[in-house]
């Protein structure tokens, strides 16, 4: 497998309980489920139910559940049933499923198709 397959494939997890303080740069995707404050760049990043972040967000998909209060600076933003998030989006399509709490100021950049 090439290394450029194997960085796109590339999952992290950030756990339950876990806490992470701080500027995060990390290949492939990543998923957090504990709570992180900081800024998260990375190629898709996930905010579980349960998860939580403070900060700042920039990746080419970003998804919350969970709940998210700052900057999201995001290709493809999905905010799904049951996200609490507050602050400024960022992006080229978004998608705000019923039942997201959602308290934003957005901005569309970039083109669609």
């Amino acid at each position: 497998m090439s290394q450029t397959t194997s960085a796109t494939k590339a999952r992290s997890h950030l756990a339950a309980g876990a806490k992470l303080v701080g500027d995060l740069t990390i290949p492939g995707h990543f998923e957090l489920v504990g709570h992180a404050d900081g800024r998260i760049r990375a190629d898709g990043i996930t905010i579980e139910a349960g998860g939580s972040a403070v900060g700042e967000l920039r990746a080419d998909t970003i998804i919350v559940t969970g709940k998210f209060e700052g900057q999201i600076l995001g290709g493809d933003v999905k905010l799904s049933a049951g996200a609490q998030v507050s602050g400024e989006i960022s992006y080229t399509t978004l998608t705000i499923e019923s039942g997201a709490n959602v308290n934003c100021s957005f901005s569309r950049v970039g083109s669609q198709g």
